[in-house]
C-alpha cells in the first residue's frame, strides 16, 4: 500500500512540473480605464481621464511597452485643462543590469503652448536594483524633437521605479528631463506616480499623481502643472 502511495505521488508529481514546463508564458499583458470626477457647489468642476497601457515581456532578453493617456478638466464652464500624452519604448538586455533602448514619444498641451511634441530617443540605461518585486532604473539618452515645426536635437535622461508591493498592489514612478540642444534652458521635465490594487480578476483601481515643468513657457503662462486623478481599468 505504501509503495503503491508512494508511486502515485511521484507520478503526480512529475506530471505538475511537466505542465508547469509546458505552460506557455503570457507576453502580453494590456489595460484601458477612465476615472470621471463632477463637483457642484462654490464652482462646478468636471475632470475626466483616459488610458492606455500595453507590454509586452517574455521573460527573455526583450521587451516592449507603450501608453497613453487624455486629461480634461473644466470649472465653471472654462476648460483648464487639455492633455495628451502617448510613448512607446523598445529595450533590450546588454548584460543582467545593462539595457539599450529606442522610444518615441508624444505630447500635446495647449495650456503651455505645445501643438504637438514628437521625441524620437535611442540610449543605454542601468538596472541599480532589479530583483522579484523592485526595479530601479536609470537610462539616458540623445535624439531629436519636432515641435510644432520646429525641429532640434536633444538629450534626455531618466529614472523609473516598480515595487510589487503585494500579488494585488503596485507602485509605479518615473521621472524624466528633456533637453533641445538649440537651447537647453528650453527643457521639459516629468514627474509621475502612482499606487494600483487589483479588485476582481480583470479590474484595477489606480491613483495617479502627474507633474509637468516647462522651463520656458510662454508669457502669462506658468512653468508647472500637476494633476492629481484616479481610473478604473480594465485588464487583458
Amino acid at each position: 500500500m505504501i509503495q503503491r502511495m508512494t508511486t502515485i505521488v511521484c507520478l503526480l508529481l512529475v506530471t505538475a512540473v511537466a505542465t508547469a514546463q509546458e505552460t506557455p508564458v503570457k507576453p502580453w499583458s494590456s489595460s484601458l480605464g477612465a476615472g470621471l470626477a463632477m463637483t457642484s457647489g462654490n464652482s462646478d468642476t468636471k475632470n475626466i481621464n483616459i488610458n492606455f497601457n500595453t507590454a509586452w515581456d517574455p521573460k527573455t532578453d526583450r521587451r516592449f511597452k507603450a501608453d497613453a493617456l487624455y486629461l480634461r478638466g473644466e470649472s465653471d464652464g472654462e476648460t483648464n485643462a487639455d492633455k495628451a500624452s502617448a510613448s512607446a519604448r523598445y529595450e533590450r538586455n546588454l548584460s543582467p543590469r545593462a539595457f539599450w533602448f529606442g522610444e518615441v514619444s508624444y505630447l500635446r498641451d495647449p495650456f503651455k503652448d505645445i501643438d504637438y511634441l514628437v521625441a524620437p530617443i535611442a540610449g543605454g540605461g542601468i538596472n541599480l536594483i532589479k530583483d522579484a518585486a523592485r526595479t530601479l532604473s536609470v537610462d539616458a539618452g540623445a535624439g531629436a524633437t519636432f515641435d510644432s515645426g520646429q525641429t532640434s536635437g536633444a538629450v534626455k535622461a531618466g529614472q523609473s521605479f516598480d515595487w510589487a508591493i503585494s500579488p494585488v498592489s503596485k507602485f509605479t514612478q518615473k521621472l524624466n528631463g528633456l533637453w533641445k540642444t538649440k537651447d537647453f534652458g528650453d527643457a521639459l521635465y516629468h514627474f509621475d506616480a502612482g499606487i494600483s490594487t487589483t479588485i476582481a480578476a480583470r479590474a484595477e483601481l489606480k491613483v495617479s499623481y502627474l507633474y509637468d515643468y516647462k522651463n520656458q513657457p510662454p508669457p502669462d503662462v506658468k512653468k508647472g502643472d500637476s494633476a492629481l486623478f484616479a481610473a478604473l481599468l480594465f485588464k487583458w
